[in-house]
Parts: C-alpha cells; sequence; structure tokens
C-alpha cells in the first residue's frame, strides 16, 4: 500500500497508490503506470542514475541520506561549479535538482513529490552550460579553456563503474524537421565518434537524452547520436514531451529518425525539488525602463522578445564602433575603458530588461545569446579580443552585483517546469525500476522492454512523431512485447521470470518511414543464467532462440524462430516451437517443471548425438511427450524423471510422436536404479519406453545371502504382481542400498532355529544316557519317587543361571519318597536349565547366535530282573533364542523315550534308547527394508527320531569301577514346508531334513570311599553323515523357485567330557558335576549340574 501498510489485495494496492497525494502532485506516474511497480515493492533500490545536468542543490530534503547523492569531480577551473553542484555565480540555478529530484527523489512522510525511482542513488556530473553566465564565453570562447564538460562526462560516468543509466535533459535544439529520411539525417547530424562513447558500451549504461524543445522540429544532435555509430542504439533512448492527454506539447522536438529509440515521457508541467527565490520584477523594470529598452517593452512575442533584445545589444555594439571611429578620425582622445564599461553595463541591463518581461522573472535573462553575439569570430575581429574580455567581465561583475539586490533566496522547495528536460528523467527513473526488477538484464534488452511497452500516441505503431510511443509499467513487468536484435536474457540460478507479453520482430511495429531506415530490426534470444525463463504467450519474432544455460518454457509459442539448446541449456513447455535442434549437451524437457505436458514441433525435432531427452512420467501411460512433424533421432540418452510416483516395473510411456515419422534412435537410456531401466521401442510414428528390470544377479555382491536372494527375485519377476511390496522397494535402488538391503534381511533365524533343536535332541539324549548310566543292579532304588532337580520350579520360571555359560543343563541328584511304588518299579520327575550358542549364518556378521531355556522330563523304571531295567519318560524342552538383528527364534521339543539296560554293575553290560517327538520351532524376523518397517513370522511342526546302542564293559571292584563305552547314535528332525506371514518379503522354507549318526567311543570312572563317589567320562565322537549346510526357500505368493541358503555346517569329530562328585550323607546326597563339548564348533555345549537327593 502507498501508506507503507501490507494488504493482500492487489487491487486495493493500486488504488493506493492513484489516491496518493505526492503520486497524483502531476500527470507523470500515472502517464507511465508506475503505480504497478510500486505495489510490487520496486523502488529502483540498487540502482545509481547519473545526472549529468547544470549541478544538484545536494542538500534538498529529496536527497538526504547517507549514499543517497554524491558527485562526479571534473577537469574545469575552480571557480566553476564542480562535484555535481551548481556554479557558485548561478545560486538560483534549479534545473539539475528538479531533474534530480524527477528521477530519484526521496519519498518522504510530509514530502510534496517523490522521484519515479526515490529508491535509487544519484551521482551528479556539473555540465557548466552556458546560460546566465557572461565569464563562460570568455573562458570557454575566447580564452579555449574548457568549463563544459557535457558530453565528456558521459563516458566519465559511465567509467565509474558506478551508474546505469545516465540522464541528460539538454541539448542543442536542432532546425531540421522531424520527417527528414534516414540519408538526410545522417547528414544533418553527422558526427565523428571515433569510439568516443566506448566506455557506455564497455559498463553497459543506459543514456537517456531529451530531444529537445524545438516546437516540431526534429530531435538534437546528441539525441540522434546512434546514427553516428548504430553500436549505441541499444543503450540510447530519444524523448520527447507528451501531454497526459496524449498529444505532444507545443514545445516539443519530435524524434524524427531517432524513432526505433525514441519514447514520449511525461515532461509538462512536472513537478519537482528547486532552490527557491523570489526576483523582484517591479525593480528590474523600474532601473531598466521602457524607455531605455523601448523594443523590448513593446514586444508581444518570444520571437520577438528575442528580435528585440539582439537588435538593442547590436546598436550598443555599432554605437561603441561608431564613436570610436570618430574619434580615431578626428583625433579626438577615446576613453576605451569608460567605453567598455559602458557597453558591459548595457549588456546588463538589455538582459535584466528582458528578463523583466516575463511573468516569472528568469535571472538568466538573454546573457547567453548577448555573449554569443559579442565572441563570434567575425565580431570580435571587429571589436577586439581585449575589448570583448573585458565587456565580459565587467558584465559578470555587474550582473552578479544587481542580482544579489532583486533576488531573494527562501531555501529548498519545489518548482514545475515544462520541458522535455522534464520527460527525460521520468522515463531514467522507470528504467532503474525495470533494472532493479529484471537485475541480471542487460541494457539492450531493458531498452528493448521498456521502449517495446509503450502504448501508441499518434499513428499506429512506432512513427517519425513520438516513436514507440508512451512507456507502460504494467506491459514492461510481463517483459517485451518487440526485440530489435538478438538479445542476451540472463536469469539467475533459482529463479523464475515470466513473459506473458507477446513478442515480434521491431520491424513488424515500424510504420513504412520507420521501416525505411531500419528493414533489419528483428529479435531473436540467448538464453543464459542457471535459472528458468518462461513464454507464455504467441510470440513472433523470427531471429534464433538459443538457450546455452539454464531453461527455457515455452507455454505458449514461438511461430517463426528456430529454437537450439546446447550444452547447459534445457527447452521445456507445453506449447509449439517452429523447429527445434537440441545439440550436445542440449537438453529438450517436454512439459513444465514437475508437471506432465507435451512440447510440439511444427516442423522438425532434431536430438543430435549428445543431446538429452527428459521426459517426466507418472503412473503407467502417463508421461511427457515431445510430438512434431518429424524427428531425428542421432544418438542422445533418454532420461525418464519420475514425477509424484516411482517407476514401476512394466510401466509403459509413449515419449515421441510424429506424424511425418521417426528416423534414428537413442544411443542411451538412463537408468532409474541399478535394476530398473527403460527399455525402448521404435515404431514408424512412435517411440515407447516400458519400465524393464535388470537381474539381480548383475548387481549383488558374491556373498551366499545376496547370492540366493539375487536368484530368488530374479526367477520371480514373472510374479511381480504378488511381490510388488518387495519388488518396488528394492527396484529403484543404488547397488549399495540392494546390497545393504538384502544382507539386512538374511534369515538368521533359521539357522539358529537348527541349532536349538540339535541342542535339545542332544540334551534329551544325554539325560537318558545318564539314566542309563545309573541304572546299575546294586544301584537302583525300587519303590520310591526321585526329584531330580527342580522340575516345578524350571516349568514355572524358566530360571538362567549367572553368568549363563553356552549350553547348560542343570539337574541336581534325586530327592526320593520310598514306599510310594512296587519294589522293582522307580518313577521320577526331572528339570534343568539349557544354555548354549550356535553358530551363525555363513557370511553374516555378529559372531554366534545364543539361546537358553529348560527341560522337564518324568518317567518310570523298572528291574526287570537281576541284570536288566527298563525305563520311558515323557519331557519338554523350551529354548529361546537371543534376538540379534532383529531376528529371532524358538523352539519347543516334547518327546517320549523308550530305554533299557541289560548288564551288572561289574563286566559286560549293553545300553539303548530310542525316542520319538515333535518339534515345534519358530522365528521372527523384524527390521526395516528400505525404509520400510516388516515383522514376518513363521512357526513349524517338525518330526523328530532319536535313538542310542551302546556297549561298555566295567572293571574294579565297589570301590573304584571303571571302563570303556561305545555307542551309535542316530537324530533327525524333519522340518516341513513353512511359510512366513506378516508384512515384508515373507520367505517359504522347503521341507528339510536334518539327520545325525554318530559314533561315540569313551572311557567311564567312578569311585566309592567313605561317602564320596567321584566319576568321571570321557568320548570320541564322530558325526558319519555330512549335512549339506543350506536350506531351501523361496518367496511366499511367488513362483516355485527355491534358492539355497546356507547353514552352520554340521560338525564330523568332537570330544566330549565330564566329570563330578557325590557325597552321601545319612539320607541326603548331595552332587557337582559338569560336561563339555571339545572342539565343536557348530553346537557348543557345556553343562553344569548341582543336585540334592534326600530318602524318606
Amino acid at each position: 500500500m502507498a501508506n507503507g501498510q501490507r494488504t493482500a489485495d492487489y487491487n486495493a494496492a493500486l488504488a493506493s497508490w492513484r489516491q496518493d497525494k505526492q503520486f497524483t502532485v502531476d500527470y507523470t506516474k500515472g502517464y507511465l503506470g508506475l503505480e504497478y511497480a510500486y505495489v510490487l515493492g520496486l523502488s529502483g533500490k540498487g540502482q545509481t542514475i547519473g545526472i549529468n545536468d547544470a549541478g544538484v542543490v545536494m542538500s534538498h530534503p529529496l536527497f538526504a541520506g547517507s549514499g543517497k547523492i554524491s558527485g562526479l569531480r571534473t577537469p574545469i577551473p575552480s571557480t566553476y561549479g564542480n562535484d555535481g553542484m551548481v556554479n557558485p555565480r548561478r545560486p538560483w540555478e534549479i534545473h539539475g535538482t528538479h531533474v534530480a529530484g524527477t528521477a530519484a527523489g526521496n519519498r518522504m512522510a510530509d514530502g510534496v513529490m517523490f522521484g519515479n525511482a526515490f529508491g535509487a542513488n544519484i551521482l551528479s556530473a556539473t555540465t557548466n552550460f552556458s546560460a546566465g553566465d557572461f565569464l563562460w564565453w570568455r573562458d570557454q570562447i575566447l580564452d579555449d579553456v574548457m568549463v563544459a564538460t557535457a558530453q565528456e562526462n558521459i563516458p566519465a560516468l559511465a567509467n565509474t563503474g558506478r551508474v546505469r543509466i545516465i540522464n541528460n535533459s539538454w541539448g542543442s535544439t536542432a532546425t531540421q524537421p522531424y520527417t527528414l529520411t534516414p540519408s538526410q539525417a545522417r547528414a544533418a547530424f553527422q558526427q565523428t565518434l571515433d569510439g568516443f562513447y566506448d566506455p557506455v558500451l564497455k559498463n553497459d549504461v543506459l543514456v537517456v537524452f531529451s530531444a529537445g524543445n524545438g516546437s516540431g522540429v526534429h530531435a538534437s544532435i546528441d539525441a540522434v547520436t546512434p546514427l553516428n555509430d548504430l553500436r549505441l542504439r541499444s543503450n540510447w533512448l530519444s524523448v520527447t514531451n507528451y501531454l497526459a492527454n496524449g498529444t505532444a506539447a507545443a514545445s516539443t522536438s519530435l524524434c524524427g529518425q531517432t524513432a526505433t529509440w525514441c519514447v514520449s515521457g511525461p515532461g509538462s508541467s512536472v513537478v519537482s525539488s528547486a532552490a527557491t527565490y523570489t526576483i523582484d520584477g517591479a525593480a528590474i523594470r523600474a532601473k531598466y525602463t521602457r524607455a531605455m529598452y523601448p523594443g523590448i517593452y513593446a514586444a508581444t512575442t518570444l520571437a520577438q522578445l528575442q528580435n528585440a533584445a539582439v537588435n538593442a545589444w547590436l546598436g550598443v555594439l555599432n554605437d561603441y564602433l561608431n564613436r570610436r571611429e570618430a574619434a580615431k578620425a578626428s583625433g579626438r582622445f577615446f576613453d576605451e575603458d569608460a567605453e567598455r564599461t559602458k557597453v558591459a553595463q548595457q549588456a546588463v541591463g538589455i538582459s535584466l530588461a528582458y528578463g523583466a518581461r516575463f511573468v516569472t522573472p528568469d535571472p538568466d535573462g538573454y546573457t547567453s545569446r548577448l555573449a554569443q553575439i559579442l565572441t563570434i569570430p567575425g565580431n570580435v575581429a571587429l571589436v577586439g579580443r581585449d575589448f570583448a574580455s573585458s565587456v565580459l567581465t565587467q558584465a559578470n561583475a555587474i550582473i552578479t552585483a544587481e542580482l544579489q539586490r532583486y533576488i531573494t533566496f527562501t531555501g529548498p522547495g519545489y518548482a514545475s517546469l515544462t520541458g522535455t528536460s522534464m520527460a527525460a528523467p521520468n522515463i531514467s527513473g522507470f528504467a532503474a525500476l525495470l533494472m532493479e526488477y529484471f537485475p541480471e538484464y542487460n541494457t539492450g534488452l531493458i531498452s528493448d522492454i521498456l521502449v517495446s511497452s509503450s502504448k501508441d500516441l499518434d499513428t499506429p505503431g512506432v512513427d517519425l512523431r513520438s516513436g514507440w510511443g508512451a512507456p507502460q509499467m504494467a506491459v514492461a513487468l510481463r517483459g517485451p512485447t518487440a526485440l530489435r536484435d538478438t538479445r542476451e536474457v540472463t536469469v539467475a540460478s533459482g529463479t523464475i521470470d515470466i513473459w506473458s507479453n507477446s513478442i515480434t520482430d521491431a520491424r513488424d511495429r515500424y510504420s513504412a518511414e520507420v521501416l525505411a531506415g531500419f528493414p533489419n530490426d528483428i529479435g531473436g534470444l540467448v538464453k543464459r543464467g542457471g535459472g528458468e525463463l518462461i513464454l507464455t504467450a504467441a510470440n513472433s519474432y523470427s531471429g534464433p532462440t538459443r538457450v546455452e544455460q539454464g531453461q527455457l518454457t515455452v507455454d505458449g509459442s514461438l511461430t517463426r524462430s528456430a529454437v537450439t539448446a546446447v550444452a547447459g541449456g534445457i527447452v521445456a513447455g507445453n506449447g509449439t516451437v517452429a523447429t527445434l535442434t537440441a545439440g550436445t549437451g542440449g537438453i529438450v524437457s517436454p512439459g513444465s517443471t514437475g508437471a506432465i505436458g507435451t512440447l510440439n514441433v511444427a516442423g522438425t525435432a532434431t536430438l543430435a548425438s549428445g543431446s538429452q531427452l527428459v521426459a517426466d512420467i507418472g503412473p503407467s501411460g502417463t508421461s511427457d511427450q515431445l510430438s512434431a512433424r518429424n524427428i531425428v533421432l542421432g544418438g542422445g540418452t533418454l532420461t525418464l524423471r519420475p514425477v509424484n510416483r516411482v517407476p514401476r516395473y512394466g510401466d509403459s510411456y509413449t515419449i515421441l510422436t510424429a506424424s511425418n515419422g521417426i528416423t534414428g534412435s537413442f544411443a542411451n537410456a538412463t537408468a532409474f536404479s541399478a535394476i530398473l531401466y527403460p527399455e525402448l521401442s521404435y515404431a514408424a510414428g512412435r517411440v515407447t519406453a516400458a519400465v524393464g528390470a535388470r537381474p539381480y544377479a548383475s548387481v549383488v555382491a558374491a556373498t551366499p545371502v545376496q547370492t540366493a536372494y539375487a536368484r530368488l527375485l530374479d526367477a520371480n519377476r514373472s510374479a511381480y504382481a504378488n511381490l510388488r511390496g518387495t519388488y518396488d522397494l528394492l527396484d529403484l535402488q543404488d547397488v549399495g542400498t540392494i546390497r545393504g538391503a538384502l544382507e539386512a534381511i538374511a534369515p538368521r533365524a533359521e539357522t539358529t532355529r537348527r541349532a536349538i533343536g540339535t541342542t535339545a535332541t542332544d540334551n534329551i539324549a544325554r539325560f537318558y544316557r545318564d539314566r542309563l548310566t545309573a541304572m546299575t543292579p546294586d544301584g537302583f532304588a525300587g519303590g520310591t519317587v526321585a526329584m531330580i532337580g527342580k522340575p516345578l520350579e524350571f516349568a514355572a520360571n524358566a530360571i538362567a543361571a549367572p553368568g549363563r555359560p553356552q549350553t547348560v543343563s542343570d539337574t541336581p541328584t534325586s530327592m526320593v519318597r520310598e514306599n510310594m511304588l512296587p519294589d522293582n518299579v522307580l518313577a521320577y520327575l526331572a528339570g534343568g536349565y539349557v544354555d548354549g550358542s550356535g553358530a551363525a549364518m555363513p557370511g553374516t556378521v555378529g559372531g554366534r547366535d545364543p539361546f537358553d531355556g529348560f527341560y522337564i522330563a518324568g518317567g518310570v523304571e523298572a528291574r526287570v530282573s537281576d541284570t536288566a531295567a527298563l525305563g520311558f519318560g515323557l519331557s519338554y524342552s523350551d529354548i529361546d533364542g537371543d534376538q540379534r538383528f532383529g531376528q529371532s527364534a524358538k523352539g519347543e521339543l516334547i518327546q517320549g523315550t523308550l530305554y533299557g539296560r541289560l548288564g551288572g554293575t561289574l563286566g559286560p553290560a549293553l545300553d539303548a534308547q530310542f525316542g520319538a517327538g515333535v518339534y515345534q520351532s519358530s522365528t521372527r524376523r523384524q527390521g526395516n527394508f528400505v525404509g520400510t518397517p516388516f515383522d514376518l513370522r513363521a512357526r513349524d511342526n517338525a518330526l523328530t527320531l532319536s535313538s542310542e546302542v551302546g556297549a561298555s564293559y566295567m572293571k574294579g571292584s565297589g570301590a573304584v569301577r571303571f571302563g570303556p563305552r561305545v555307542a551309535i547314535r542316530t537324530s533327525s528332525i524333519d522340518f516341513t514346508p513353512t511359510g512366513e506371514t506378516g508384512t515384508g518379503p515373507a520367505l517359504m522354507y522347503g521341507r528339510d531334513r536334518f539327520l545325525s549318526v554318530q559314533g561315540r567311543a569313551g572311557l567311564q570312572v567312578d569311585a566309592t570311599e567313605g561317602g564320596f563317589r567321584p566319576f568321571a567320562a570321557a568320548y570320541f565322537v564322530h558325526d558319519f553323515e555330512g549335512q549339506p549346510g543350506y536350506f531351501n526357500a523361496g518367496f511366499a505368493g511367488g513362483t516355485r523357485a527355491q534358492a539355497r541358503f546356507l547353514t552352520a555346517r554340521q560338525d564330523s569329530d568332537w570330544g566330549e567330557i565330564s566329570a563330578g562328585i557325590a557325597y552321601r550323607s545319612g539320607r541326603a546326597t548331595v552332587s557337582l558335576a559338569a560336561d563339555s563339548t571339545v572342539g565343536r564348533d557348530d553346537v557348543r555345549n557345556q553343562s553344569y549340574r548341582a543336585g540334592l537327593k534326600l530318602a524318606f
């Protein structure tokens, strides 16, 4: 809003500016539509405008603030204005101050007006024009001392590197008609520049010139300068003065042959800053009377007034010459000094009388014209150089003293002035706003945007009177409407510029008279910078469009321009272009960024070798498309870019269509991932891309887990619809992610499940082996019930032993209740703690897989004869594996065992056991699969069989027994096909059988002495069954294909040792025992037992 408040109501914001008192102080800002810039927050901030004029009163409040205004030092005498300030002999000078305020004066809360680019800074340069200054003519003309630097200030300002715009509200008024032909204009305004203005081009500065106040004649020579160096056209503006109603001000010069760089600005009754003063015109007229200057007072028009002043001055000079000649002829003394003073007084009188005739007296009077007449070379030859110099010196002193009497300075204020001098800074401020809005654009493009935004004022098109017309900010902010040349368009990375105007060749807008001089003004674009330029309208410029950097999005049309993308450039959009070529490194990307669309080519689209077509894709069948009459493929690259949806295996897209056919092919298609890639199909008028899949075997590492999964993934691609949850996650990953993801879902728990089964069956076999060893004729306690260990506690609590060695069976010795059964029958109830670890799945990290649990066994034993005993027991084992890497396994073994022994305490003996049961196992795998949580469970009921036949021979006495024992043991677990359930990449485990056939050979020793019973045993075990070390699994819901996953290999040879001691006192027996495997890796086990037996 104009009051500084923020609003989301765009129209309300516009209205607030249009109603602002400072905005409406005159018609200038409304004429140019500057409210459209101000609502966007534009103020010219960051821009510096050079004001090359008569100097600025820098103390004016419109120029307050650090850095707001500064001056340029020029090489002139110290008695003149410098550093951008006014000539000290002419303190009433307001022209430069007014111009500076119009272009960039501050916006103040209590101000009367503000400059068009009120946020811009000013660099002022003093021109030191001749107006009002008698000494200027003496120094500059007679003494040839440089005191005026108007033209020289332009390259000097440009060379500072600080300014983007240089405003020049001055110039020599031409007399030629504005209808001059190009050749006539070049002849009339010929200048030899010799690169004088090269700094303007080097520093890319916009030079703005007022056309002049010649009342309908051709623009002035300085405005016409580019006719002498056509390189300057893009950096030069000529400005006429038009009224609010769109007609030319009476005083303005017209564009003429500057038309292609000429606009018509507002320059009538313009209010701006000034050093205000009053001048006592009545007092001047009272002293310099009608009687003294009758012709001056009799004049009723400006022309008459000027003629009267000139005639009066010529009369003074002729009278001087006549008196001098008469004195010389008569020989009389001629007082030269007095005569010169008299002439000087007359010069002052004529000038002041002239100035006093205006409604607002002009202190400059006619000083400049009178001094000019005096310094004309022919006149100097008549009156003498010394005379002319003396008269000008004295006239300066006299008029300075006189004006001090008549002028009263009232401080900084505001004044209303008219002329092209006022129109030019309005346009300079306009340009500064555009440069702020388009900070990367060069001056040629800015000037094209400025001039082509104009509203026609006279005849349609660009004409010799008003040029392009009146610039309009609302149009300019939408980009150019015409281009005079091929323009570089730089858009900074990360930014977007939108041009919504229809753009034509400039020459298409020229009137016949203008076109005759500039028939080749056709437009083109070179897109640079990493940002995006969007063209939304129908564009008909015919020059080339070349995209060298960043992106050009054509959402409208380019009906006559040949579009080319080279290395670093992207052509995109939903519109239509005439022809399209993508060179090496160039990219064509139909549609808008992040949205699906079609780019149409009316003619031929050529994608050369090294080019790239980038097409956004959505759901299958939905994609960007390049559609042309003809398409030529030279071996570039196709890249499909997913938008708001990841590509899926089997998706298909039509990427290219051509009504007259497609020739050639792409050399490459960029893969989506390590697996998915576009498979291209070429037909006569189209190219389609289907999403294909490479084998996983080609990307995985040669590890057991990755190799197995790769086989499954490759063999199940035909079941993609059932396994999308797995494929859609994994297909899009890179090699490293795929490898890591597959290792993370290795079925480790399956190896643990098997180790638990082995431990459970081995532990129960050991339990009954121990029972068989104790079934000697002299040790049989018939009629009793034995409590071995604490079976009820283990069943209820599954207590873990402190320190938890790897396989522990806690089976304390018996607690006995006597006379509960027949003398030849014994019943028992036993329990213990099991702890162990199995070898981890081969190829995985993290060490061994620990587990622990408990078991309960109960049964009855009977002494059949003095040398024979039989038993039958039921057992339950529950072992849980630790959770490692998100995976765990559990096992429950329920088994019945029949066992017996034949033999005495000493001598030979045979023993046997046979068990059958069910191993109920379960696994759980949890984790994160490519960013998605998974939770998979499996449960199996497997038949278990176990048998052992042994033979022993014990020697010794009642105190010490020892002897060998040999045995054959077999055990098996028949795993059934088991599928995982839950979320994630579920496996179906195939049917498998664990089989062990062991040969066991060892030595047993025990002794009895005074209640103490030490015992020990050692075995060598050889397993005759060589297990393959793997299990088969496939994907649940997939094909019947399976892959081998490795498990820990079953050891072939190992040792087992055990030792313990028992002590019996009365009815109580305490025992301690330990056993351990030696040299076994697949399932290491150790057992520690402590027991108490009580007899009743």
